[in-house]
């Protein structure tokens, strides 16, 4: 699991606090699927393909996932958690006793780090000031 650390993250909190919490909700999930495109397509082009697999393909499940854990949202990108996928995934990103390891999960975060905390800081922002102004025509 890798986890993000981002500053003023108390004034975010106030302003999400303010927005209420499904809204606020929404405002994060929106961000975060937006900041982890660039994650889900770099797995994606590096997952294995067979050419000879006439059915759905490893890099044809990669997904972005919003969940809640908790009282927290979490975000996942990876291939769908059911067989065959799933194993086909772990065993091209640990390798096996028969196949080497040709990791695509981890390198996709590692080389897009910068733009997801770029993109998460830019759809927040934007994301709060829609938000602000939707509830306050509401409340005209």
């Amino acid at each position: 699991m890798i986890n993000i650390q981002i500053e003023g993250l108390s004034a975010l909190s106030e302003a999400l606090d303010e927005l209420g919490k499904d809204v606020a909700n929404r405002v994060l999930a929106r961000a975060g699927r937006k900041a982890m495109q660039p994650v889900r397509e770099t797995m994606r082009q590096s997952a294995g393909y067979d050419l000879s697999n006439h059915g759905q393909h490893l890099r044809d499940t990669i997904k972005i996932r919003s969940i809640r854990e908790g009282s927290e949202r979490v975000l996942r990108v990876g291939p769908a958690m059911k067989a065959p996928h799933y194993i086909k995934a772990r065993a091209q990103e640990y390798g096996t006793s028969k196949q080497m390891a040709k990791p695509f999960i981890r390198p996709a975060l590692d080389n897009n780090i910068q733009r997801v905390e770029a993109t998460l800081r830019e759809e927040l922002g934007a994301g709060i000031v829609r938000a602000q102004r939707r509830i306050a025509a509401k409340n005209k």
